[in-house]
Formats: structure tokens, C-alpha cells, sequence
């Protein structure tokens, strides 16, 4: 059984009175309210899919959810007694974007098609506002009469334009193309928002929004991502990604002040909002478990509010570095053994993602059992710069790979991972990176996971819908450019240098990486008489959302980890 309740999107109300939060404490994921001043912790959502998102818009609640995983999202306003189901058509993705001059604004595409259509919900009716065949993004409210919004350029730069909701006109910003995020409105003139403009970190810029100039207020070399402006319009708070681990800052825009806060600094600040000088933060740590905590500015001090107790286990957590083939410097988060101990290695997907030091129960479930858990950011990740993101792209694949039997080597040498009993897992993309290892360096797993992973990049970007195919292309290999290595390389095509048994975790409507990737692995390898077996849900997509399977899964690795131990 799952031990502990998932939080995810914490969010402040109109009115400042209530806390909201998704969690999975029912079973699947539902929206909360936490009251303030009475403490009363109630779900407000009754929905029978998951809640996916949620918004607060025109004094009432807009809530997302999807079907069985598929995401894409359909989006219900609640106000009072009153409920407005604004999109129903599970044909289509939907986004939501803004709710400006009594009219909702959001993004929809067809699940085939690569054509990105703004849509306007007025009066119980939809109007197409402007078509878009680039994957397209609504940043947000700009002035009475423009929406920010974004274009894509490649897997991870965007162009940002100024769209008119009156005239239908689009304009570029000039902006140069990066990534792009955190944009805050200080006043008629002026805004903040978050860009690797200039070098390779996110850090915050100042933007003067009759000319589209911008200045550089901060020079991490680590990427800022969350960003609050307070009441004041001048006062920010954001959190600092260095080495994964959240930093809590205080920056005086107008005096261009900086000051670290006081608050916990060993995991990851999940969701982080305000109401005055009161911050509340999400937060969890790798022995720590989910639970919002209330900070103040003026005297530092810290209170949990709810969510989950302490764990009842000492958990010795290491964070460090090692060099790879190439001497690259590769980081790592370690839940590490006292003695020699089995050990698993679990590759994070995206790959342009991050391992960060959070609380994760499998980890936790399989520490308890005896085992180490290794989880790299090998190259490809995000966090450590726009360089470090792009030395996995296309045919640098393999040297992710090397990136995880370095690893390997350093833990029996440092960690005293028992040599012969090492395992390798992974998800979606990591999922590609387990297969790859257990078939380009077969002798040296024990055991092997694959959750919802990629087993043939041809197969995978044909299956894929063409809005996503180009995107994806860009960190895979484009079919037609680069066939010869992709067939080289696929797990699928060499299947007979598997060693180890194999357990596949995959869903039927996963829309990022098909099911059918798993299913002509699994044939494949029962062809040729290996020890594979195929576990898939039929109520979930890309992500596991239903405690039920997550605890099956949970349950049938730790199972299988030990079943291998034993032989």
C-alpha cells in the first residue's frame, strides 16, 4: 500500500484565505483547500478523472482533467451553483491560457494534426481566434488588449510574440530565441521574466514592454525557476536550481539588492506562493516526505502546516560527482547503505529534465529492503547549463550511456556496491537508456526495469503525432538524416545480447511514448526465449496517476529485485 500522499501544484486563492493543493490521498488526484485561519482541510473537486490542473478565473475555479491519462485536457469553470464545461472534445489537446474581457482564451490542437488553434470561450460558444503550425504556448496577459505567447523553434528555444485579441494580429517581440519563462508584470512599463539569454543559465531579466529591451538583473550559474513578485511590485522572491537542490532568495529590484532566506535547503521547493510577507512552500527532500510548510520573511521562522509525518527510517543521502570516460563531471544523488549492498541505478526521462533530491517512496521502499539507489543526471539533463543539456543530442546518444557504466564503476569502487548485484532502471526516455545498457553493455546488470521506455527511435517518431515528431527529432535524430545510427543503436534490433531478465512497465494511453514500443520489445525477447515479462494498465498515459497501479509497480520491482538477489 502507498504510505504516502502525493501533493503537487499548491496554489493561493483570490481571496488569500485558502490554500489549494492536488493530491492523491483518495486514490487518484483531487483537489484540496486548506483553510488559514481555521486549519480545515476538505476536497473540493469531484471529478471522476484525475484533476490534471487548475486555475482561479472569473471569481470562480477552472479545473482540467483528462481521460484515462490521455492529456488531452478538458476544462470545466465552476462559479457558485453554476458549472461551464468549456471543452469536451477528447479529439483535442487543450491549454488553457487566460481569462481576459469576460472571455476565456486557451490553446487546443488535434491529437493527429500539428495545427495549434487559439480559442476564445464566450457565452457557451467557441470561436477559432487564429491558426498556428509551430507548437505554440500562451505565456499570459500582456495589456488589456495583447496575450504573450511563445513559439517553439527546436526542443528547447522559443520566439516570443504579442498577439492582439482585438485586430487578430501577431507580432514578434524580436526577442532572441531561448527558453523563456517567469514572466511578471511589475507595471505598465516594465516586467521580469527567466531566459538563458546571453550563456547557458536561467537567470532573471528586466523587460521594458514598449520597446522589448531587456537587462540581466542576475548571474546564477545555476537556473532560477520559480519567481514571485510580492504586493509591493518590487520585492521578488525565486528559488535558485544549484545542483538540484532549492535556494530561497530575496531580490530588491529597484535597489538591486540580493539576500538568501533561511528556509530548508536540502530538497526541492515543489510549489511556492504568497500573501504578504508570508510565504507557503511545498517542499519535500529525499527523507523527508511532501508537506506545506509556512515561512515568514520578517523573522525567518518556519511552521508546517499539513501533510506527510516524518519517515521512521535514518536514510544517509550523498550528493556528489564523478568523471566519466570523457572527464566530464557527472552528479549524482546517493541513498547509501552502510555495508556492501545491492544497488540500483534509475535514469531519469525527459532527457531534457532533472533528477532532483525529493522524496520518491520506491526509493524509499527499496532502501528499506537493503538496497542502494543511484540516480544520475548524466549528460543531456537540465540544471547544469545549455552546454551540458546538448552533449547527448543525436549521435552523442551513446555517451549518456557511458555516462551510467562509469557510474557503475564508481560505486563499486567508492559506495561498496556489490559488484554482481547491480541493477539498471528507468523511465520514458530513461526507460531507452535501460534497454540501451542491457543491450550495448549486456554483462553488467543483475536486473533490469523499463517503465513506459523507448525500445526504437524510428518506430517511436513514426508513431509519434506530427506536432511532437520535429521536436522530438531535434534530440533523437531526424528519420531520413540519421537512420544508419538509429538502427544501430536501437534496443530492438539487438535483443539476442540481452543477459539479464527484464521487467516492462507500460499504459495504454500513453501518448508520448506509444505502448506499442513495449509490446514489440516484449515479443521480440519472448521470441528468443529471454526472461521478460510485460505489466500494463489500462487506466493510465505517460504518467501513473492511481495509487493502485503505483503501488503494483512499486510492488513487482522491489519483488523482482529480491527474486534476482536470491538466485
Amino acid at each position: 500500500m502507498t504510505e504516502f500522499t502525493k501533493y503537487l501544484s499548491l496554489k493561493l486563492d483570490t481571496a488569500k484565505e485558502n490554500l489549494y493543493v492536488i493530491s492523491d490521498e483518495t486514490g487518484k488526484r483531487e483537489l484540496h483547500s486548506y483553510n488559514i485561519k481555521d486549519k480545515s482541510y476538505v476536497k473540493v473537486s469531484a471529478e471522476q478523472e484525475n484533476v490534471k490542473n487548475y486555475w482561479f478565473e472569473d471569481d470562480g475555479l477552472l479545473i482540467a482533467t483528462d481521460l484515462n491519462g490521455n492529456e488531452r485536457e478538458q476544462l470545466t469553470h465552476f462559479k457558485g451553483a453554476e458549472m461551464k464545461q468549456l471543452t469536451a472534445d477528447d479529439d483535442y489537446y487543450h491549454h488553457y491560457g487566460v481569462h481576459m474581457d469576460g472571455r476565456f482564451i486557451f490553446l487546443r490542437h488535434h491529437k493527429e494534426g500539428k495545427t495549434f488553434e487559439m480559442m476564445d470561450y464566450e457565452s457557451g460558444q467557441q470561436t477559432v481566434l487564429k491558426s498556428f503550425e509551430t507548437p505554440s504556448s500562451i505565456i499570459g496577459k500582456f495589456d488589456e488588449n495583447h496575450i504573450l505567447m511563445s513559439q517553439d523553434v527546436n526542443n528547447l528555444d522559443k520566439k516570443v510574440f504579442l498577439y492582439n485579441i482585438k485586430t487578430d494580429e501577431l507580432t514578434d517581440t524580436k526577442l532572441p530565441a531561448g527558453r523563456f519563462g517567469n514572466y511578471r508584470s511589475l507595471n505598465d512599463s516594465e516586467a521580469l521574466f527567466t531566459s538563458d539569454y546571453l550563456e547557458g543559465h536561467l537567470n532573471l531579466y528586466k523587460l521594458n514592454k514598449d520597446t522589448f529591451e531587456f537587462k540581466k538583473l542576475t548571474y546564477f550559474k545555476w537556473d532560477i525557476q520559480k519567481v514571485l513578485v510580492l504586493e509591493d511590485k518590487n520585492t521578488v522572491i525565486f528559488e535558485v536550481n544549484k545542483k538540484g537542490f532549492s535556494k530561497l532568495f530575496k531580490y530588491n529590484v529597484q535597489d538591486d539588492l540580493l539576500e538568501t532566506l533561511d528556509f530548508f535547503s536540502e530538497g526541492v521547493v515543489h510549489s511556492l506562493v504568497n500573501s504578504g510577507d508570508t510565504l507557503y512552500a511545498l517542499y519535500s527532500d529525499m527523507s523527508t516526505p511532501h508537506a506545506i510548510y509556512e515561512f515568514n520573511l520578517t523573522d525567518s521562522s518556519t511552521e508546517k502546516l499539513f501533510g506527510n509525518d516524518k519517515i521512521d527510517t535514518v536514510i544517509n543521502t550523498v550528493y556528489s560527482t564523478y568523471p566519466s570516460f570523457d572527464g566530464l563531471d557527472v552528479p549524482y544523488y546517493l541513498y547509501q547503505q552502510s555495508t556492501q549492498a545491492p544497488t540500483a541505478i534509475h535514469v531519469h526521462g525527459g532527457p531534457e529534465s532533472q533528477a532532483r533530491p525529493e522524496f520518491n517512496e520506491l526509493y524509499y521502499k527499496l532502501y528499506k529492503e537493503g538496497y542502494q539507489i543511484a540516480v544520475p543526471n548524466i549528460r543531456g539533463s537540465t540544471g547544469y547549463s545549455k552546454f551540458y543539456i546538448g552533449l547527448d543530442n543525436q549521435e552523442k546518444r551513446i555517451d549518456a550511456a557511458r555516462d551510467v557504466v562509469r557510474l557503475r564503476e564508481h560505486l563499486i569502487n567508492n559506495h561498496q556496491s556489490d559488484k554482481d548485484n547491480i541493477f539498471i532502471m528507468g523511465r520514458s526516455y530513461g526507460g531507452f537508456m535501460t534497454l540501451l545498457l542491457i543491450t550495448q553493455f549486456p554483462k553488467l546488470w543483475k536486473g533490469a526495469v523499463d517503465i513506459v521506455g523507448i525500445s526504437h527511435f524510428t518506430t517511436l517518431l513514426s508513431n509519434t503525432p506530427a506536432w511532437r515528431r520535429e521536436q522530438r527529432s531535434y534530440e533523437y535524430g531526424f528519420i531520413g538524416e540519421h537512420d544508419e545510427f538509429m538502427q544501430c543503436i536501437a534496443p530492438l534490433n539487438n535483443t539476442q545480447r540481452i543477459r539479464c531478465p527484464l521487467r516492462i512497465f507500460h499504459s495504454h494511453n500513453d501518448v508520448r511514448v506509444p505502448y506499442s514500443e513495449s509490446v514489440q520489445m516484449y515479443e521480440k525477447m519472448k521470441e528468443e526465449n529471454k526472461d521478460v515479462e510485460l505489466t500494463a494498465y489500462e487506466n493510465e498515459g505517460h504518467q501513473y496517476l492511481y495509487t493502485e497501479n503505483q503501488d503494483d509497480m512499486n510492488t513487482k520491482v522491489i519483488e523482482f529485485f529480491n527474486e534476482q538477489i536470491n538466485k
